[in-house]
């Protein structure tokens, strides 16, 4: 056996950084979910045997929260509309496949590898996902006009998203590499991804990817922490007023908003009206189905992960998911000088922006809450959990 094959097979940081990566490029490159979920469980399998080594991660307080918010969310299957046992149990290893993957990126990310590895293998993957994509489109157009992705992308609002997330993570390897070669594969691939993105017609993925790499450029140009946090408040506040500015105009709001608020006001109003009245602090639960019917049409979910969040887990449950969001905010904002901390910046406001309108399963297998919310969150356990090792030494 090769020495640097066996130098790697003793190694299982190098191996989990590779498991780490496989599960996000499976899903640009496979087809099937639950094929792209392969190489999460791998991972939660090598997190398991060696358990002895990362167990001091709960000295972290925003592991704990991470704990707090699946637990929570994972035990409200119990009191959800006639939960099944395999249904319970499916859900109960979603969120162990989170935990585990959370646990296994906040170590990796201390060599630096994984960033480094994942922003390269998606400039390739996910330039040829977004390629592909385009051509398809072009050849055979659809009745829609938007561009739908392939495989497991063939959802705009997804795909968008999702190439949202890769434009954040390769324009943080343009902005951090020195190799010449994969800058350049970098510049080719933003190009790609954005051109899908635009195509996919998806407002909401516009605005958000338009903030999280104002917020990722604006990381590398200013220095000082506390003048970034204000340019970004500044940039978000812009953004909103931008914003309002054009759905004020007749004109630019036919633009920006072809297809109306499409029910938006109304499913929400419906989704928050039904949960305080019955199950404001504890929500329906996370099987419950969330599908709200408007004058004979039935919408598949709330199309906003906070709502989605109060249906499933009530008061309570939405309160542990801002705790965990917020107190990842501070930690990426106290290790502001980190490359990867402005990469999870980045990540964030990409999800935070885009959950507004979209999103409705923070607990699910490897797809798009893994790329905008869990990714940025391991990086933030893994910066505060060295922090705690340092001072422990």
């Amino acid at each position: 056996m090769p020495a640097w094959l066996t130098d790697f097979l003793g190694d299982r940081i190098q191996i989990n950084s590779v498991l780490i990566v496989l599960c996000f490029v499976s899903v640009l490159a496979l087809s099937s979910q639950s094929a792209a979920s392969y190489p999460s469980y791998l991972l939660a399998m090598s997190m398991l045997v060696t358990v002895r080594h990362w167990i001091d991660v709960f000295e972290s307080p925003l592991m704990w929260m991470v704990v707090g918010l699946l637990g929570y969310l994972c035990a409200s299957a119990t009191w959800s509309e006639a939960p099944s046992a395999r249904d319970t149990f499916g859900i109960i290893i979603r969120g162990l496949l989170i935990l585990l993957f959370t646990v296994a990126l906040a170590e990796c990310q201390l060599r630096g590898h994984v960033q480094r590895w994942l922003a390269r293998a998606l400039a390739i993957v996910g330039s040829l996902a977004a390629a592909a994509a385009i051509a398809w489109f072009v050849m055979e157009p659809n009745s829609h006009g938007r561009l739908f992705g392939l495989g497991q992308l063939d959802n705009p609002v997804v795909a968008a998203l999702i190439f949202g997330a890769v434009v954040v993570l390769v324009l943080h390897l343009l902005l951090v590499e020195k190799e010449a070669r994969w800058r350049s594969v970098a510049w080719i691939s933003v190009i790609i991804v954005l051109v899908a993105i635009y195509l996919t017609g998806s407002r909401n993925a516009w605005i958000g990817v338009v903030c999280a790499c104002g917020v990722l450029l604006l990381s590398h140009l200013i220095t000082d922490r506390q003048k970034f946090v204000a340019a970004v408040l500044a940039l978000l506040f812009l953004a909103f007023v931008g914003i309002s500015a054009l759905i004020a105009n007749e004109t630019t709001r036919e633009w920006l908003l072809p297809r109306g608020d499409s029910f938006r006001l109304d499913i929400w109003a419906n989704a928050l009206s039904t949960t305080w009245e019955g199950a404001r602090w504890f929500g329906f639960g996370i099987l419950t189905p969330d599908s709200i019917t408007l004058d004979h049409r039935t919408f598949s979910h709330p199309h906003s992960m906070y709502i989605a969040v109060f249906f499933q887990g009530g008061l309570i449950g939405l309160l542990l998911f801002a705790a965990l969001t917020l107190g990842a905010i501070r930690t990426l904002v106290e290790e502001y000088g980190q490359p990867s901390a402005k990469l999870a910046l980045g990540l964030l406001v990409l999800a935070l922006t885009s959950y507004l309108l979209d999103g409705h399963e923070l607990v699910d297998k490897v797809g798009e809450t893994w790329f905008l919310y869990w990714l940025p969150i391991g990086l933030a356990v893994g910066m505060q959990w060295s922090r705690f090792d340092e001072s422990a030494d």
